[in-house]
């Protein structure tokens, strides 16, 4: 079953694919999402989505849907997809476990209001087994970042105007 992860975010840079966001397994096996953001941007929520059922007249099902960060970490972009001490409340609780491949969409707060942010890939099964130091992360690709490098694609003064920006 494919899924979908989303997350709001600011004006990003130009890139061969939307930005990528980080992902890392923690040593109880949770999902860590790093989001690119913004300084003068909060992330507000989150859901996963997988894809839906054929003959459902939807193109996803959301798993997986929470607001309201319970701490600055999350609020600055970094949480744990469905673990209740990232965010205050859960809209729609994961049940079991994650699929092997879905979408998460982050949801942004500018200026007291909320505002469609990005959404990335991941398959957890990619990041089972490695080994990254703290403060890393792997992008869908593969490839090993930091949280520096996830923010630094971030085009935070961009004049133009938009959502995300």
């Amino acid at each position: 079953m494919a899924a979908t992860l989303a997350l709001a975010g600011c004006v990003l840079t130009q890139t061969p694919r939307s930005p990528y966001f980080g992902f890392r397994l923690d040593s109880a096996g949770n999902l860590i999402v790093a989001y690119p953001l913004c300084p003068s941007r909060e992330v507000y929520g989150a859901q996963v989505q997988v894809e839906a059922p054929a003959g459902s007249g939807e193109s996803f099902t959301t798993v997986w849907h929470a607001t309201r960060p319970a701490s600055e970490e999350a609020r600055s972009g970094v949480f744990v997809v469905g673990n209740k001490d990232s965010f205050l409340n859960e809209h729609k609780p994961l049940r079991g476990g994650l699929p092997d491949g879905f979408h998460v969409w982050v949801t942004e707060l500018v200026e007291g209001k909320t505002d469609e942010g990005q959404a990335d890939w991941v398959v957890p099964s990619r990041l089972k087994g490695t080994e990254l130091k703290p403060g890393e992360y792997l992008t869908p690709e593969g490839d090993v970042v930091t949280r520096a490098d996830i923010n630094a694609q971030a085009l935070c003064n961009d004049p133009r105007p938009g959502p995300g920006r």
